[in-house]
């Protein structure tokens, strides 16, 4: 008796064109879905930490090296910032106002104290000073 193998099935070849097209619909998703900040304070180089939690310093108040205060690209003082984080705040009772302090490496430490406790003064509630994570 002559056995003769048996041709192998050759499954048909799958088309790259569907995960393209689903990496694709991905990206556009994340480009949406993500969330854009606003870029930082060119006069500001931020204080470096080597290890913190990461934030993003969205709506933050940028202090410069000789202690003005920037919102936004414009001078402010502390009880208007907080004044007006208070307006945009959807607060309910109980809530504490949250402020982001950026501050200049370059900033004396006592000014910095300064400008926070002018904050607290104006009715912030938390407030947060965002750093730059140092390289090891």
């Amino acid at each position: 008796m002559l056995r003769l193998a048996r041709p192998r099935q050759t499954r048909p070849r799958e088309s790259t064109v569907t995960l393209i097209n689903i990496v694709f619909l991905m990206l556009i998703f994340f480009l949406v879905a993500g969330t854009l900040t606003p870029p930082l304070d060119n006069a500001v180089a931020l204080i470096s930490t080597s290890d913190a939690e990461r934030s993003e310093p969205p709506g933050a108040l940028f202090v410069t090296k000789d202690g003005e205060m920037r919102a936004e690209g414009t001078v402010v003082d502390a009880a208007g910032f907080v004044a007006r984080h208070h307006a945009e705040a959807d607060m309910q009772s109980g809530q504490t106002l949250e402020i982001r302090v950026a501050a200049d490496r370059d900033l004396p430490a006592a000014r910095l104290v300064d400008i926070v406790g002018a904050l607290r003064a104006a009715g912030a509630g938390k407030i947060s000073i965002v750093t730059e994570r140092a390289e090891p």
